[in-house]
C-alpha cells in the first residue's frame, strides 16, 4: 500500500497537531479530519496496521 508522507522538517505542523513524541503518525481522510493517531514506532505490515487501514477504508466505502 502506498500513502503520502509528510516529512515536517521544520516542525511547523507539528505544533499544529500538538505533537508531543517523535516518531508520530497521523492517518487524515480527503476532508482532512484525523482518522487515526499513533504515537511511536509502527509496523505497518502487521495484522493490528492493517486492520487500521481495513476500517477506514470500509468506512470511506459507505
Amino acid at each position: 500500500m502506498n500513502f503520502p508522507i509528510l516529512l515536517d522538517k521544520t516542525g511547523k505542523v507539528g505544533r499544529l497537531f500538538g505533537l508531543w513524541a517523535h516518531p508520530a503518525t497521523y492517518l487524515i481522510d480527503r476532508q482532512a479530519m484525523v482518522r487515526y493517531r499513533a504515537v511511536g514506532p509502527v509496523d505497518w505490515t502487521g495484522a493490528e496496521a492493517m486492520g487500521i487501514i481495513d476500517q477506514l477504508l470500509k468506512e470511506r466505502e459507505r
